[in-house]
């Protein structure tokens, strides 16, 4: 009993990078796919490159726990977010 709940708790806090840029405030899911891992891998990017990155920084460790988890739950809901992407504006 106590696996089942183990594998529930982690099974609700997978993707939250997904969660928040599909059904939260973030503004990625209608430009491309695989949102909740590019924000991720993002976060990761600034951390190594920018010079005054200290968000970055702080969010750097959870975003590393979080990119695999954000690339199964893309996975999950892609057929969702190809259908929500909007065409370029040119």
């Amino acid at each position: 009993m106590r696996i089942i709940g183990t594998v529930l708790t982690i099974a609700l806090l997978t993707g939250c990078a997904t969660a928040n840029e599909t059904f939260g405030n973030g503004g990625l899911c209608g430009v491309q796919p695989y949102c909740g891992t590019y924000f991720d891998y993002q976060i990761l990017k600034e951390a190594v490159t920018e010079d005054n990155a200290t968000y970055a920084s702080a969010f750097a460790p959870l975003a590393a726990i979080d990119l695999p988890l954000s690339f199964v739950a893309d996975t999950l809901i892609l057929p969702y977010t190809i259908f929500q992407i909007r065409p370029s504006e040119e």
